[in-house]
């Protein structure tokens, strides 16, 4: 395999643990942990299915590029 495939296995398997991640985070988000808790978890979520959705068009672009 050349570096641009590992590159995009990389990128792909970021992408995959951001998404399980996010969920993760999204269901302790629905327990009851208060205002706080349940804000942080949002956020959390958020910024966790934006990496991955980042990671996914990163390994998109050096597949395609290559």
């Amino acid at each position: 395999m050349d570096t641009a495939t590992h590159w995009a296995l990389l990128l792909g398997i970021l992408t995959l643990a951001s998404w399980l991640a996010g969920g993760f985070a999204a269901v302790l988000g629905n327990v009851e942990l208060g205002h706080h808790g349940q804000k942080t978890a949002e956020y959390l979520t958020f910024g966790l299915s934006v990496t991955g959705f980042i990671s996914a068009v990163a390994m998109v672009l050096i597949l395609v590029i290559r």
